[in-house]
């Protein structure tokens, strides 16, 4: 009887792993033919419904989550860039030989194509809002509008700005300075947003 039982427990842990392993494998398949569609999709291709015929609903929905992708995709590079900036800026700040630092160089939270052109006039409440919680839009983002607020309020306060300002070129003194109130401004006013 406990031979019997012993059996009975090795068969069904046997039949255990298969069901997982089969589990598995149709998982794997699923998630192949996903990106088989996506790349039909990609290319131009329409997808086709289990009678042959084109089938445009899925097809659609197909580009727009690659479009979504894509989107959310390059939100996240602008704001990795925006952090790792912030980081090298910082870090020149270290040791003897600080490097020097202009209006340019400055991490400003807006979306700029061209960071050459950059000019006081770009910093404002919308461009500030749009770049610091269009992140937050992003699937699977663990970061709450308060919380992205509260850092950037953090972070661009003057008291904490003086080690940046010591270390700005004198003829972008009065324009870094003039930045970072704005850029506050635009902070707080976005605080005070319900």
């Amino acid at each position: 009887q406990k031979i019997e039982a012993e059996r009975i427990s090795i068969w069904e842990a046997r039949l255990e792993r298969e069901a997982e392993g089969r589990h598995q494998q149709l998982a794997r398949e699923k998630c192949e033919a996903r990106r088989g569609e996506e790349e039909w999709v990609r290319s131009g291709g329409i997808l086709r419904d289990a009678n042959g015929k084109r089938d445009m609903v899925k097809t659609q929905a197909v580009r727009d989550e690659l479009k979504l992708r894509e989107v959310e995709a390059q939100l996240v590079r602008k704001w990795e860039t925006y952090e790792r900036r912030w980081k090298e800026l910082s870090a020149g700040g270290r040791g003897d030989t600080k490097a020097t630092v202009t209006f340019q160089d400055i991490p400003w939270p807006v979306d700029i194509e061209n960071r050459d052109t950059l000019e006081l006039c770009d910093l404002s409440v919308k461009k500030v809002e749009d770049f610091l919680l269009g992140g937050l839009r992003v699937r699977g983002n663990q970061v709450t509008k308060k919380d992205r607020i509260r850092s950037s309020l953090l972070r661009w306060h003057p008291d904490k700005m003086t080690a940046m300002l010591a270390r700005v070129v004198d003829e972008d003194v009065k324009i870094v300075k003039q930045g970072v109130s704005v850029v506050m401004m635009c902070l707080q006013e976005l605080n005070a947003k319900p």
